[in-house]
């Protein structure tokens, strides 16, 4: 995970420590403590103080990272719906292209060593949120999730208010996001040592033949059809 370019000392020593506290706060929560952050960042105990207030204001600096890093990186998926959502007829087509090379991207991302203490952070604010994951959730997680169930109701001729379209959204996003919290499952399952270019696109293959099951299932389920 790389951050934006830096400019002056004090913007470096800050993502030092956001780097840090990621992956503190990614293993062990609030729990992590501001000594072991700091020494990771290999900085001084009290640079989180001056740069942040608290360790709590650093955390909630953390929540600010990862929602600028995912809507940074899926920002021209988000603009491309607009665009096609916009149109006077769905071009089916067109979304079930862009819904499969956004789920693809989200596979390159998860299968990456360096994004792993984001999801770490990410998984524990799921299962135990805070003001932290509304932050995410607001600014990028809702967005993006409200998109593709816009968009896999434009296909299907579905409603995206519809609490089945949602569900039914949701459960495609958890077949990706399965290959990060369940890595270790298909790493054993399948005797890979690790995920490379290969494995990425074999994953995607098959994410993408789920899509078209999904697609393809809800169409002919559509009551315009």
């Amino acid at each position: 995970m790389s951050a934006p370019g830096t400019t002056t000392r004090g913007e470096q020593a800050k993502q030092q420590l956001i780097a840090s506290a990621l992956a503190q706060f990614g293993e062990y929560g609030l729990h992590a403590t501001t000594r072991d952050i700091a020494a990771r960042a290999g900085q001084n105990i009290a640079a989180i103080t001056y740069y942040f207030g608290s360790k709590e204001a650093l955390y909630l600096a953390c929540a600010r990272w990862i929602a600028d890093f995912i809507s940074e990186r899926f920002r021209p998926y988000a603009e491309e719906a607009e665009r096609l959502l916009a149109g006077p007829v769905a071009d089916r087509a067109a979304i079930r292209a862009l819904i499969v090379r956004a789920c693809r991207h989200i596979i390159t991302l998860l299968t990456q060593d360096d994004t792993v203490n984001l999801s770490k952070f990410i998984s524990r604010e799921q299962l135990s949120p805070t003001a932290a994951y509304r932050l995410v959730h607001d600014q990028v997680i809702d967005p993006l999730h409200r998109h593709l169930t816009r968009l896999i109701a434009a296909c299907t001729g579905g409603d995206p208010d519809d609490t089945r379209t949602i569900l039914h959204t949701h459960a495609l996003l958890g077949e990706v996001l399965a290959f990060r919290l369940c890595k270790e499952t298909i790493l054993l399952r399948t005797g890979w040592p690790r995920f490379d270019e290969e494995k990425r696109d074999l994953i995607a293959q098959i994410v993408t033949e789920h899509i078209d099951f999904i697609l393809q299932g809800l169409s002919q389920r559509s009551p315009e059809k």
